[in-house]
């Protein structure tokens, strides 16, 4: 708390500090509910500590692309709050493990709503997965002509380029693979996740007829705030670059509409699915850009989904491998339920090619 207060009563002008909330959901960056009195008047905030290793360049363009959103009339956003010097973010030097780290830390208005999810839940109400449908719509609308301002940019590589790299690290993972669970099952399939890695290709001429603009990167329910079935705050930016529209669809696609439960897991709900695209498509109807998803877009929207539920169990692989002490059971969920996804894509790519309309 102390230093928290420290930051807050240095960078800002928000008034005196009165209680802080740790918010739990996050898996990689640190947030924190703070109440401020100023004048009498309380108002609450919310507070990121940014995850250790997060590139400035990367913050910058964050919050970039944030200021741009809400100049182009998607407010559901939450606004930053400038420090007295103007800056979006705060830059200190911290002590991790006895070592001096660099870390970032910045304050953003907090939205009311309902935080229903986390990224795994997918019991949503149909109003929900409309309205989340139409959201991002508004936000691929609203993202348009955004100008990267100099020294920003998000490190990570388009998805079609960083899908081969994913094997890099694989090997090394494979000599420590058996002495936990998700390791075992890592290490049974691993040849598999390789084998579809390498047939998950999409030709750089037909990539370039597909729209290409910012995606949000991490659109899941456990982002988003609902009030009263309807979407009324998107959150967490952090993962943000310039991509192609249809991975950021086929991302919020495997998040909303895949099944946890035992027996359909790692499959997609039809239902759901329809709902989804179909209020995607609706509400880009109303837009002349990018539009609705164009005939090449529907073509390789098979690839593409396999692509970014490859990107998803990338994530909880070296997420598990690289990280202290990690809890093999939660993971295990993570792997198991992704690995099973990603057969059940692979199997029925003509399923998947009927349901989005070709």
């Amino acid at each position: 708390m102390k230093l928290i207060n420290d930051i807050l009563k240095k960078n800002y002008r928000l008034g005196k500090l009165l209680d802080i909330e740790e918010i739990l959901t996050g898996y990689c960056n640190q947030s924190f509910t703070v109440w401020m009195e100023k004048n009498k008047f309380i108002s609450k905030f919310l507070v990121r500590r940014y995850r250790l290793g997060t590139a400035e360049q990367e913050i910058k363009f964050e919050h970039a692309l944030i200021y741009h959103l809400r100049k182009s009339e998607f407010k559901l956003t939450p606004d930053l709050i400038p420090q007295t010097n103007g800056n979006s973010y705060v830059k200190i030097q911290e002590l991790d493990k006895g070592k001096p780290v660099v870390r970032f830390w910045a304050t953003f208005e907090f939205v009311e709503g309902e935080n229903r999810y986390t990224w795994m839940d997918t019991d949503l109400s149909d109003a929900e997965i409309t309205s989340a449908g139409q959201v991002l719509s508004r936000l691929h609308c609203a993202a348009q002509n955004f100008l990267i301002p100099p020294g920003s940019g998000r490190l990570q590589p388009k998805i079609m380029d960083f899908l081969p790299t994913f094997q890099l690290p694989y090997s090394k993972f494979a000599t420590r693979a058996g002495k936990t669970k998700c390791g075992r099952l890592f290490l049974k399939n691993m040849d598999n996740i390789l084998a579809i890695i390498r047939k998950t290709i999409i030709s750089k001429s037909d990539l370039i007829k597909m729209p290409f603009l910012p995606i949000h990167g991490d659109y899941h329910q456990g982002n988003l705030k609902y009030k009263k079935g309807r979407v009324v705050g998107v959150l967490d930016f952090d993962w943000a670059k310039i991509d192609f529209r249809l991975f950021d669809i086929a991302l919020a696609v495997i998040y909303f509409s895949a099944n946890w439960e035992k027996k359909r897991a790692g499959s997609l709900d039809s239902d759901k699915f329809e709902t989804f695209i179909g209020s995607y498509n609706t509400a880009c109807r109303s837009a002349e850009s990018p539009g609705h998803l164009t005939s090449m877009e529907k073509k390789f929207f098979p690839s593409m989904l396999a692509a970014a539920n490859l990107f998803v169990l990338h994530w909880a692989i070296v997420d598990f491998f690289t990280a202290v002490n990690p809890n093999d059971n939660e993971y295990l969920e993570y792997f198991d339920h992704n690995l099973k996804l990603m057969y059940w894509v692979e199997n029925h790519q003509r399923l998947l090619a009927d349901w989005i309309g070709l």
